[in-house]
Formats: C-alpha cells, sequence, structure tokens
C-alpha cells in the first residue's frame, strides 16, 4: 500500500468536457454514470464508488458504478458498507493519524492492491468475487466527514504511476463535484423545501405575495388548512383566502395543479 500527499495540486485541463457533463447531472440519478464515464475514459476502470462516512457513524454510498450488462456495483458497496467498511486499510490508515490532522482538510491517493486486504471474507467477497485486484482511492476530510472516492480495476491491470499523475490533477476537482452531488442528492429538511417551493413560486408568479407563496409551500409539503393555520398562527378563513388568490394568480385550481407547477 502507497500514500501520496496531494496537497493542493490543481485539476488540470483533462476531461473538462466530460466534468461538465458532470456538473450538469449535479443532485440527479445519472450523476454516477457521468463519474464512470470520465473515470473510464481517463483511468480504464472498471469500477467506481464513493462513499461519505459522518462523525456520528453515518455512511452513505453516494456513488456505486461498474462496466459492463450487470450493475454489480451497488450491491457489493452495500456489502462492503453493511460488514467490512472497518477491514479497510484506509480505515487504519485514518485512524493512525495525528489527532490534530483529523478534524482538518485532509487529501490523499491511497494506492491498494487486494493483497494488502488482511480480512479474507472482505477480500473475497468486495475483490475476487467481482474479478477486481487494484484500487485507487482519493480520500478527503472536511469537518470530520469523510469522502472516499474509489477507482478499481480487475485483475491483471494494474494502476501505474502515471495513472496516479493523471488522478492527482483531477483530484481537486472530482472531490469537488461528489461532495456537492451528496449535498444535493440527500433528503432536504422540511425548512429548506419550504425555501425552495417558495423561491420557485416568485419564479412562477412575480406578483404573489409573501404570504401567499408561504401558504402555498405548506400547501405542497402536504399540510391540510388546518395545519397551516395552526403554523402560521393565522385564521383558517385567512388561509383560505390566500390559497385562493394565489391558485388564481397561478392559474390553477388544485393541489396536483400546484405540484405539477412546482416540478416542471
Amino acid at each position: 500500500m502507497r500514500v501520496h500527499d496531494l496537497g493542493h495540486s490543481g485539476a488540470g485541463r483533462h476531461g473538462l468536457r466530460a466534468m461538465a457533463a458532470m456538473v450538469a447531472q449535479i443532485g440527479q440519478p445519472d450523476f454516477g454514470g457521468a463519474l464512470f464515464s470520465l473515470s473510464h475514459d481517463l483511468l480504464a476502470v472498471d469500477h467506481v464508488t464513493a462513499f461519505c462516512a459522518a462523525p456520528e457513524g453515518i455512511i452513505r454510498t453516494v456513488v456505486a458504478e461498474n462496466k459492463g450488462p450487470r450493475p454489480v456495483a451497488r450491491a457489493v458497496a452495500e456489502r462492503y458498507v453493511r460488514t467490512h467498511w472497518m477491514s479497510d486499510p484506509v480505515m487504519r490508515l485514518l485512524a493512525e493519524a495525528p489527532r490534530e490532522r483529523r478534524s482538518v482538510s485532509t487529501n490523499l491517493i491511497v494506492d491498494i492492491n487486494a493483497r494488502d486486504v488482511d480480512d479474507r471474507a472482505y477480500r473475497n467477497e468486495c475483490y475476487g468475487a467481482v474479478n477486481l485486484n487494484h484500487r485507487l482511492s482519493i480520500v478527503e476530510t472536511r469537518d470530520d466527514h469523510v469522502m472516499r472516492l474509489n477507482f478499481y480495476r480487475r485483475c491483471g491491470h494494474d494502476f501505474r504511476d502515471e495513472d496516479i499523475d493523471c488522478l492527482a490533477e483531477m483530484a481537486d476537482l472530482l472531490l469537488a463535484l461528489v461532495w456537492r452531488h451528496d449535498y444535493e442528492s440527500r433528503p432536504k429538511p422540511v425548512q429548506d423545501l419550504e425555501w425552495q417551493f417558495s423561491e420557485r413560486l416568485a419564479a412562477l408568479a412575480p406578483a404573489l405575495t409573501a404570504r401567499e407563496r408561504q401558504v402555498c409551500a405548506l400547501v405542497a409539503l402536504g399540510l391540510t388548512s388546518e395545519g397551516i393555520s395552526l403554523r402560521l398562527n393565522i385564521g383558517l378563513n385567512t388561509v383560505l383566502t390566500y390559497r385562493k388568490r394565489a391558485y388564481a394568480r397561478l392559474g390553477i385550481s388544485s393541489q396536483n395543479e400546484l405540484m405539477r407547477r412546482l416540478m416542471s
């Protein structure tokens, strides 16, 4: 296992068109496919995964994509998180880092061969069973969260030093995109959705008053008129008046139509 300190390397010029496609898919289901396509073009990878580990122990599978007609990467990633996360050599590397470095941004590339994995079950299930042998991982910490972006090649096709150099050039930008995708694709708190709906309504119908937007946003979130009355501390008839005026300005007559306008 080799460790390469990236410092503050630049993103370079490679694959900017493919990266533009990734930017367009941030927060969307096709982001993983766009990341895999770029990674395959640059590094001839067979699998790509990304995981975000939060301080409270929650691990999110951000991306799991593979080459070929059988989408096995997601199942392997779920098994890895569920059973083998703590057996990964990167966990030992992070645990051995000085305590003062664990809370600051750390950006590393870790070069791992399957033989570096001591746990036989982990090695067999996450490498041997899917014919993978060599992995490059970018690891970055932000505010005690850890993002790990992994690139795998099948047996007999090990990464070379020039592959590591290529990945080092792209690392900062790749990580920025994956962090952003993770944030955008996570379920948002109700308060964030209420604000987003209100902003969308302001764009759809600038004539709506702030209170009319607020009432419509709460309707879109599924609150009843009585619930909105309690939430905003206004009378039920006042809620109904705001909703009626807002619907008229939007040219709609039902909650379903409201949702269609918001999602269009």
